[in-house]
């Protein structure tokens, strides 16, 4: 990088006027940025960093005794101070003052005109231009051929010279530097930055940061955009294979294996709902999408992390996580499975910290029909998990217990045309009526009909609830005090409010 020291100024006005400065005391290898004029020593406080103070010859007369020693103190961070010829002989303290502080003081040997001291350094400060100028256009020149190159960030500095030439450097963010940000959409990655020096080099090196962070930030953008096709590729196949029947699945599979889903593999799969999203967009449909992909990414980029290999499915509100391996589970692996999903909400709570999160993990099977009943019971784990209000923690089905039994339960389709029959007087209300009716009922007969909790639950006045439950009985016509049709309405209500997944996949199975 090319600077102008003292030794420079006082090189270049000894070639134009021989004998007219000489320094006094002070470093001649101090580095001269600007050039700046003093008409009273009160402005001696206003001078900028790095500049070459030329004090008028009304305030070289007023810089004796101890107003120079006070004008001295006031310098901060100058090149150097020039007295001209009539100024009184500086003391014995003003000198030790400029040597303590290793501050050049220099002195005009004879009458002259101080505009012409000042036309000679700023002159000097402008012919760099030129060199700077052609210097940051062969940065420029190579960002542009390297751009399209496989290469990163710090090899891009170096091959393209902005390194050596302007001293630019990648790292995290550095107040005392100047900078702006590699990748202009992302403030808090790495910064491009260099220490500030003349305005000239500070202005052109500027000028290639511009270039490069343009440069660095395309290429972030197109991986960001390959990493999202890839998601969608992989997530939209592993939709379509979750929907398809076994017999029309084969060119599935095999377009799944050729971008690494190994379904013949065993399958587990986690199901994640962001669900108050749209409470944290402030009821803002577009920003809560928005959210959703936001956070399915990081779901996905966590997950690929951990053990196994990943794939991601994005889904309305939420996102479906599949992990292959080529062995179940044991009690270790499961634990390491529930760390892995732990560390997955843990990540998404960390970017949004208002966000609540449900999350259901199924068990392992074998093949694309287990890969069907995972999904299954992940959502019959969610639906668990929500019921419970077990918020940002994983939640495994219960394979021995009563979720897997009524999934297997409701295949059956006289088990279902009972339900409808049993709850066909709620089709006479409206869709509101008919969910706030159906919701409170399972609430209250879950909560061992306790009109309290179903309240708390709910967040509804205990009157509501009461009102609500006298409603739907009398609606459909039942007597929760007999102990069959207790058990009747119980299960129906909840199997009414599993998810679809959990009540359509084993009706391949079903005996009628």
């Amino acid at each position: 990088m090319i600077r102008l020291t003292i030794s420079d100024a006082l090189d270049e006005l000894e070639r134009r006027t021989p004998g007219l400065a000489e320094l006094v005391v002070g470093s001649p290898d101090r580095e001269v940025r600007a050039a700046w004029l003093a008409e009273d020593l009160r402005d001696l406080g206003d001078c900028p960093p790095g500049s070459l103070v030329i004090l008028s010859r009304t305030a070289s007369s007023e810089a004796q005794g101890y107003k120079l020693d006070v004008a001295l103190r006031r310098l901060r961070g100058v090149a150097g101070l020039v007295l001209q010829s009539d100024a009184p002989k500086p003391s014995l303290s003003a000198l030790a003052l400029a040597r303590r502080e290793d501050l050049p003081l220099i002195r005009l040997t004879r009458a002259t005109d101080v505009t012409a001291v000042l036309t000679v350094v700023v002159r000097m400060l402008d012919t760099q231009v030129p060199t700077l100028l052609e210097r940051a256009v062969r940065v420029c020149d190579e960002v542009d051929r390297l751009e399209t190159h496989d290469i990163d960030g710090e090899e891009l500095l170096v091959r393209s010279g902005a390194a050596e030439l302007f001293g630019l450097a990648l790292g995290t963010r550095d107040p005392r530097l100047v900078g702006i940000p590699a990748v202009l959409t992302d403030r808090g990655g790495r910064w491009l930055q260099r220490t500030p020096t003349v305005v000239a080099e500070d202005s052109l090196a500027q000028l290639a940061m511009w270039r490069i962070a343009a440069a660095m930030t395309r290429h972030a953008t197109e991986a960001d955009r390959a990493e999202q096709l890839s998601l969608l590729s992989a997530g939209e196949l592993l939709n379509q294979l979750l929907d398809t029947a076994t017999e029309d699945s084969g060119p599935l599979l095999r377009r799944a294996a050729a971008i690494g889903i190994h379904v013949e593999t065993w399958n587990q799969v986690v199901d994640v709902e962001f669900a108050n999203l749209l409470a944290v967009a402030q009821d803002d449909p577009v920003t809560a999408y928005h959210y959703s992909q936001t956070l399915s990414r990081v779901a996905a980029q966590t997950a690929a992390q951990q053990d196994g290999s990943w794939t991601m499915a994005p889904r309305a509100g939420g996102v479906l996580l599949l992990r292959n391996r080529n062995h179940p589970d044991g009690p270790a692996g499961l634990r390491r499975l529930r760390s892995a999903a732990q560390t997955v909400l843990d990540r998404v709570v960390q970017t949004f910290p208002a966000v609540r999160v449900l999350c259901g993990i199924g068990g392992a099977h074998e093949g694309l029909a287990g890969l069907q009943a995972s999904r299954a019971e992940a959502d019959s784990a969610l639906q668990s998990a929500r019921l419970r209000g077990a918020f940002d923690e994983p939640v495994l089905f219960d394979a021995p217990g009563l979720s897997r039994l009524l999934v297997e339960w409701y295949s059956s389709s006289s088990v279902r045309q009972s339900i409808e029959d049993l709850l066909a007087p709620l089709n006479a209300l409206s869709p509101a009526k008919q969910q706030e009716y159906s919701t409170t009922l399972r609430v209250y007969l879950e909560t061992n009909r306790s009109v309290g909790r179903t309240a708390a639950q709910l967040y509804l006045h205990r009157n509501t609830v009461a009102y609500r439950i006298t409603k739907v009985l009398d609606v459909l016509g039942i007597d929760l005090d007999d102990p069959n049709q207790f058990l009747a309405v119980y299960l129906a209500c909840y199997a009414q409010s599993m998810p679809r997944g959990a009540r359509t996949a084993h009706r391949g199975t079903d005996s009628g």
